[in-house]
């Protein structure tokens, strides 16, 4: 039996955004945007200014293939540089996004662990149980043992309305001693507990988004 997929990594690339049409529009042809609701989001300022109406879809380089595919010459598209040399397509403008500080973040799945490194993250996800003060005690256990909390979110968990899951980071490898022993304590506060993975800290990238 093969072993389940855990993290083993994690890659953080830039969002890079592009305006894409098709070869013979220009700028002033354009007045519809097509994208990821997201894409769309995260390009408010210039999409503002460029005075078009905008319409979501259900991904970035999906837009440019349609446009290309309809042959829209009215229209364009937010999606990376890669999304135009794929399908042929002009890049109107380059790096349209509201932030240059606008990364996303990647897990690596693999089937073993990664060794310590002495710079590493573990991820797990938790629900804790209903009753107060749960959640605290589960942060102050890896307080009293100085390990430090780089990152957790909630998610509901789809099964009971205001059950949620976190995912949380925390800045050492599961393989430490104290973690262990952390994470033995910490089964007082949960209803379950599963660690996704140890994996050494990415550096942030300056590559764009697929």
């Amino acid at each position: 039996m093969e072993s389940p997929l855990k993290v083993g990594g994690e890659l953080n690339l830039r969002v890079s955004h592009c305006l894409i049409a098709a070869p013979d529009s220009t700028m002033e042809n354009v007045k519809t945007v097509y994208s990821h609701p997201q894409a769309l989001g995260q390009c408010q300022a210039f999409l503002k200014h460029l005075d078009c109406r905008t319409i979501p879809t259900l991904d970035t380089a999906g837009s440019v293939k349609m446009i290309k595919e309809e042959g829209l010459i009215d229209a364009a598209a937010v999606a990376s540089a890669r999304s135009a040399a794929i399908y042929g397509m002009k890049i109107l403008a380059n790096s349209i996004e509201d932030s240059p500080n606008n990364f996303t973040r990647f897990f690596v799945l693999s089937r073993t662990d990664s060794p310590p490194t002495g710079n590493d993250k573990t991820s797990l996800v938790f629900s804790v149980k209903d009753r107060p003060g749960s959640l605290f005690n589960f942060l102050r256990e890896l307080s009293t043992r100085g390990v430090n909390l780089s990152k957790i979110e909630s998610r509901p968990t789809r099964l009971k309305p205001c059950e949620y899951n976190f995912y949380l980071d925390f800045l050492v490898h599961n393989h430490d001693k104290k973690v262990a022993e952390m994470l033995e304590s910490l089964e007082t506060y949960v209803i379950f507990l599963k660690v996704l993975g140890s994996y050494p800290r990415a550096a942030a990238d300056s590559g764009e988004q697929p």
